[in-house]
């Protein structure tokens, strides 16, 4: 099954984006320095009316929007945090024509998922359905080659939208709480859950 008019490049540049910022480290210095406490995050809810949906964020997101290379009219919102050296959570917005959104099924979730680990250059652990904001969706989870980082993807459709929230912290067993946080804030705006609803999408990730 093809992935229509969502590109695999555009996923895989999204997750290329999320690992790089993750990974970037500020310049060195030769001075000796006091270690600084960081300050704690401080979460508060992000509100896109235009795009439709709310999360909280632990910072003030960067927002770019940019036409999807090859796929216009398709376009691609990213809005994105990172704090310190390997944490960043990013929700992508995929904005289709009127009608033109892709079905989604188990097969195109599993290859959406794949192109990100693929993009991130992470290994899966563990994929399967989500449910988010009463609406079905899928889930992954990767672990980066380092063993350094751990990303958590989700992926919801509505209406003529795909949303992508993706997060990159320090590595743990589970999912790190602050991912759980980020992903469970998500919620969009003006919208009705799925009446397709079932308890078969509210599994956790296999």
């Amino acid at each position: 099954m093809q992935l229509r008019s969502l590109s695999l490049a555009s996923l895989m540049l999204a997750a290329s984006v999320l690992l790089a910022a993750a990974e970037d480290k500020p310049a060195e210095t030769t001075a000796p320095t006091v270690p600084a406490v960081p300050a704690a995050p401080q979460w508060s809810e992000f509100t896109s009316d235009k795009q439709g949906f709310a999360v909280s964020f632990p910072g003030a997101p960067k927002v770019t929007t940019a036409p999807v290379e090859g796929q216009n009219p398709l376009l691609q919102h990213d809005f994105q945090v990172s704090l310190g050296e390997d944490t960043v959570y990013t929700v992508v917005v995929f904005e289709y024509p009127q009608g033109k959104v892709p079905k989604a099924d188990t097969d195109y979730y599993v290859k959406l998922i794949n192109a990100y680990a693929k993009g991130s250059e992470t290994r899966l652990r563990r994929r399967g359905p989500a449910t988010v904001d009463g609406r079905a969706g899928f889930e992954g989870i990767a672990d980066d080659g380092k063993n350094k980082l751990t990303h958590l993807v989700t992926v919801v459709p509505a209406g003529d939208r795909i949303y992508m929230l993706a997060s990159a912290s320090p590595r743990a067993k589970g999912i790190p709480e602050d991912a759980e946080r980020f992903r469970d804030s998500f919620r969009l705006l003006g919208g009705e859950a799925d009446p397709r609803e079932g308890s078969a999408a509210s599994a956790a990730p296999q």
